[in-house]
Protein backbone atom coordinates (compact mmCIF):
# COMPACT_ATOMS: atom_id res chain seq x y z
CA UNK A 1 0.00 0.00 0.00
CA UNK A 2 1.37 3.45 -0.94
CA UNK A 3 2.65 5.53 1.95
CA UNK A 4 0.42 8.31 3.24
CA UNK A 5 1.90 11.80 2.99
CA UNK A 6 1.19 15.04 4.82
CA UNK A 7 -0.09 18.01 2.83
CA UNK A 8 3.40 19.54 2.89
CA UNK A 9 4.96 16.30 1.68
CA UNK A 10 2.37 15.97 -1.08
CA UNK A 11 3.07 19.48 -2.32
CA UNK A 12 6.84 18.90 -2.29
CA UNK A 13 6.57 15.52 -4.03
CA UNK A 14 4.26 16.86 -6.72
CA UNK A 15 6.65 19.69 -7.50
CA UNK A 16 9.58 17.28 -7.48
CA UNK A 17 7.81 14.91 -9.88
CA UNK A 18 7.07 17.79 -12.24
CA UNK A 19 10.68 19.01 -12.09
CA UNK A 20 12.13 15.56 -12.71
CA UNK A 21 9.56 14.80 -15.40
CA UNK A 22 10.49 17.96 -17.30
CA UNK A 23 14.18 16.97 -17.23
CA UNK A 24 13.46 13.46 -18.49
CA UNK A 25 10.92 14.48 -21.12
CA UNK A 26 13.14 17.25 -22.50
CA UNK A 27 16.08 14.86 -22.93
CA UNK A 28 14.49 11.46 -23.56
CA UNK A 29 10.92 12.16 -24.60
CA UNK A 30 7.70 10.53 -23.44
CA UNK A 31 8.17 7.05 -24.88
CA UNK A 32 11.62 6.50 -23.36
CA UNK A 33 10.67 7.80 -19.92
CA UNK A 34 9.03 5.41 -17.47
CA UNK A 35 7.07 6.02 -14.27
CA UNK A 36 9.94 4.25 -12.49
CA UNK A 37 12.41 6.83 -13.81
CA UNK A 38 10.32 9.62 -12.29
CA UNK A 39 9.61 8.02 -8.92
CA UNK A 40 13.26 7.02 -8.49
CA UNK A 41 14.35 10.60 -9.13
CA UNK A 42 11.68 11.90 -6.73
CA UNK A 43 12.58 9.36 -4.04
CA UNK A 44 9.15 7.71 -3.73
CA UNK A 45 7.81 4.21 -4.37
CA UNK A 46 6.51 3.61 -7.88
CA UNK A 47 3.01 2.89 -6.59
CA UNK A 48 2.91 6.30 -4.88
CA UNK A 49 3.13 8.03 -8.28
CA UNK A 50 -0.57 7.36 -8.89
CA UNK A 51 -1.52 9.38 -5.84
CA UNK A 52 -0.41 12.44 -7.84
CA UNK A 53 -0.93 11.63 -11.53
CA UNK A 54 -2.97 9.03 -13.38
CA UNK A 55 -0.20 8.20 -15.85
CA UNK A 56 3.09 9.45 -17.25
CA UNK A 57 1.05 10.90 -20.15
CA UNK A 58 -0.94 12.96 -17.66
CA UNK A 59 2.14 14.52 -16.05
CA UNK A 60 3.59 15.12 -19.52
CA UNK A 61 0.42 16.92 -20.55
CA UNK A 62 0.46 18.97 -17.34
CA UNK A 63 3.95 20.18 -18.27
CA UNK A 64 2.84 20.95 -21.84
CA UNK A 65 0.00 23.09 -20.49
CA UNK A 66 2.38 24.89 -18.11
CA UNK A 67 4.82 25.57 -20.95
CA UNK A 68 2.10 26.87 -23.24
CA UNK A 69 0.83 29.12 -20.44
CA UNK A 70 4.35 30.49 -19.95
CA UNK A 71 4.58 31.25 -23.67
CA UNK A 72 1.13 32.87 -23.78
CA UNK A 73 2.00 35.11 -20.83
CA UNK A 74 5.32 36.14 -22.39
CA UNK A 75 3.71 36.91 -25.76
CA UNK A 76 0.84 38.90 -24.24
CA UNK A 77 3.26 40.88 -22.05
CA UNK A 78 5.28 41.82 -25.12
CA UNK A 79 2.27 42.40 -27.36
CA UNK A 80 -0.56 44.09 -25.41
CA UNK A 81 -3.88 43.33 -27.17
CA UNK A 82 -4.61 46.98 -27.95
CA UNK A 83 -1.30 47.22 -29.85
CA UNK A 84 -1.90 44.21 -32.12
CA UNK A 85 -4.37 45.76 -34.53
CA UNK A 86 -2.50 46.21 -37.82
CA UNK A 87 -1.12 43.84 -40.42
CA UNK A 88 2.49 44.23 -39.27
CA UNK A 89 1.67 43.93 -35.56
CA UNK A 90 -0.45 40.82 -36.17
CA UNK A 91 2.39 39.35 -38.21
CA UNK A 92 4.94 40.02 -35.44
CA UNK A 93 2.54 38.63 -32.83
CA UNK A 94 2.07 35.36 -34.70
CA UNK A 95 5.73 34.90 -35.68
CA UNK A 96 6.96 35.58 -32.15
CA UNK A 97 4.43 33.12 -30.71
CA UNK A 98 5.45 30.38 -33.15
CA UNK A 99 9.13 31.14 -32.56
CA UNK A 100 8.78 30.71 -28.80
CA UNK A 101 7.06 27.37 -29.32
CA UNK A 102 9.84 26.22 -31.63
CA UNK A 103 12.52 27.24 -29.09
CA UNK A 104 10.94 25.35 -26.16
CA UNK A 105 12.92 22.12 -25.46
CA UNK A 106 9.80 20.39 -24.14
CA UNK A 107 7.59 21.33 -27.07
CA UNK A 108 10.39 20.57 -29.53
CA UNK A 109 10.66 17.04 -28.14
CA UNK A 110 6.92 16.61 -28.58
CA UNK A 111 7.14 17.87 -32.15
CA UNK A 112 10.26 15.94 -33.16
CA UNK A 113 9.13 12.64 -31.66
CA UNK A 114 5.49 12.87 -32.72
CA UNK A 115 4.34 12.39 -29.14
CA UNK A 116 1.21 14.51 -29.43
CA UNK A 117 -0.43 11.61 -31.25
CA UNK A 118 0.37 9.34 -28.29
CA UNK A 119 -1.20 11.85 -25.90
CA UNK A 120 -4.37 12.02 -27.98
CA UNK A 121 -4.70 8.25 -27.69
CA UNK A 122 -3.93 7.99 -23.99
CA UNK A 123 -5.60 11.01 -22.38
CA UNK A 124 -9.34 11.48 -21.72
CA UNK A 125 -11.20 13.89 -23.99
CA UNK A 126 -12.14 16.31 -21.20
CA UNK A 127 -8.48 16.74 -20.24
CA UNK A 128 -7.49 17.45 -23.83
CA UNK A 129 -10.26 20.04 -24.14
CA UNK A 130 -8.66 22.00 -21.29
CA UNK A 131 -5.96 23.11 -23.74
CA UNK A 132 -8.49 24.73 -26.10
CA UNK A 133 -10.29 26.41 -23.19
CA UNK A 134 -7.05 27.91 -21.85
CA UNK A 135 -6.05 29.13 -25.32
CA UNK A 136 -9.47 30.70 -25.80
CA UNK A 137 -9.42 32.43 -22.40
CA UNK A 138 -5.90 33.79 -22.99
CA UNK A 139 -6.57 34.96 -26.55
CA UNK A 140 -9.97 36.52 -25.89
CA UNK A 141 -8.54 39.99 -25.00
CA UNK A 142 -6.56 39.95 -28.28
CA UNK A 143 -9.59 38.91 -30.31
CA UNK A 144 -11.78 41.49 -28.58
CA UNK A 145 -9.22 44.23 -29.40
CA UNK A 146 -9.09 43.06 -33.03
CA UNK A 147 -12.84 43.18 -33.39
CA UNK A 148 -13.10 46.59 -31.73
CA UNK A 149 -10.56 47.80 -34.31
CA UNK A 150 -12.72 46.35 -37.08
CA UNK A 151 -10.68 43.20 -37.74
CA UNK A 152 -12.85 40.15 -38.45
CA UNK A 153 -16.01 41.78 -37.07
CA UNK A 154 -18.84 39.36 -36.49
CA UNK A 155 -16.56 36.31 -36.62
CA UNK A 156 -17.04 33.89 -33.73
CA UNK A 157 -14.08 34.19 -31.32
CA UNK A 158 -13.89 30.38 -31.21
CA UNK A 159 -13.21 30.34 -34.95
CA UNK A 160 -10.41 32.88 -34.59
CA UNK A 161 -8.87 30.84 -31.76
CA UNK A 162 -9.09 27.79 -34.03
CA UNK A 163 -7.32 29.68 -36.81
CA UNK A 164 -4.43 30.66 -34.51
CA UNK A 165 -4.20 27.14 -33.08
CA UNK A 166 -4.06 25.75 -36.62
CA UNK A 167 -0.99 27.85 -37.28
CA UNK A 168 0.60 26.60 -34.05
CA UNK A 169 -0.14 22.97 -34.93
CA UNK A 170 1.87 23.34 -38.13
CA UNK A 171 4.97 23.35 -35.94
CA UNK A 172 4.21 19.67 -35.22
CA UNK A 173 4.80 18.90 -38.88
CA UNK A 174 8.18 20.50 -39.52
CA UNK A 175 9.66 17.31 -40.95
CA UNK A 176 6.72 16.71 -43.27
CA UNK A 177 6.82 20.31 -44.53
CA UNK A 178 10.61 20.15 -44.84
CA UNK A 179 13.00 21.56 -42.26
CA UNK A 180 15.00 23.61 -44.79
CA UNK A 181 12.00 25.53 -46.04
CA UNK A 182 9.95 25.43 -42.83
CA UNK A 183 10.82 28.94 -41.59
CA UNK A 184 10.19 30.59 -44.97
CA UNK A 185 6.94 28.64 -45.33
CA UNK A 186 5.68 29.78 -41.94
CA UNK A 187 6.68 33.38 -42.67
CA UNK A 188 4.78 33.26 -45.97
CA UNK A 189 1.69 31.78 -44.32
CA UNK A 190 1.75 34.40 -41.56
CA UNK A 191 2.19 37.16 -44.13
CA UNK A 192 -0.79 35.90 -46.14
CA UNK A 193 -2.89 35.33 -43.03
CA UNK A 194 -2.30 38.80 -41.57
CA UNK A 195 -2.86 40.45 -44.96
CA UNK A 196 -5.99 38.36 -45.49
CA UNK A 197 -7.41 39.33 -42.10
CA UNK A 198 -7.07 43.00 -42.95
CA UNK A 199 -8.40 42.53 -46.51
CA UNK A 200 -11.46 40.61 -45.33
CA UNK A 201 -12.13 43.23 -42.67
CA UNK A 202 -11.90 46.03 -45.23
CA UNK A 203 -14.34 44.22 -47.48
CA UNK A 204 -16.81 43.73 -44.63
CA UNK A 205 -16.58 47.32 -43.36
CA UNK A 206 -16.11 48.93 -46.77
CA UNK A 207 -13.72 51.52 -45.32
CA UNK A 208 -10.08 52.48 -45.64
CA UNK A 209 -8.74 50.57 -42.68
CA UNK A 210 -4.92 50.20 -42.57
Amino acid sequence: MPKKFSDEEREWIRKKLLTEARKHFETSGLRKTSVGDLTKAAGIAQGSFYMFFGSKEEIYYELILEEEQRIRNAVLDLFPPENVCSKESIKRFLLYSLGMMDESPLLRQMMDRGEMELLFRKLPKDLLERNFTEDQDALLPVITAWQKAGILPGTAPESIVGMIRSMALLTLHKKEIGEEQFSSTIELLVELLSAGMIAVSKAVKGDGMS
